[in-house]
């Protein structure tokens, strides 16, 4: 079994996400940028783009971000996004 890590995924409106996740895919100012437990801390802007979540069991959920920041540490990453398009999930 994969280590999973806490991640919210906020928009000043609303909380989009809360929840233990596998791993995050978001869209950086330099590039995609995939995060797994235990990862370092950073903080970064994030460019309009996809983010990814796999949950435990690989099921991915996609959401459509349009920019934002994107903040590790402790073992628990955050998302402030400017805007949130929910997309889809898949096994």
């Amino acid at each position: 079994m994969a280590s999973e890590f806490k991640l919210s995924v906020l928009t000043p409106e609303r909380t989009v996400f809360e929840g233990s996740v596998e791993y995050v895919q978001v869209p950086g100012s330099q590039g995609y940028l995939g995060v797994l437990a235990h990862h370092a801390a950073l903080v970064t802007a994030l460019a309009a783009g996809d983010l990814t979540l796999r949950h435990a069991g690989g099921r991915e959920e996609r959401m459509r971000v349009s920019g934002g920041f994107f903040e590790v540490s402790a073992n628990r990453a955050t998302v402030l996004a400017d805007e949130i398009s929910e997309g889809t999930a898949s096994r």
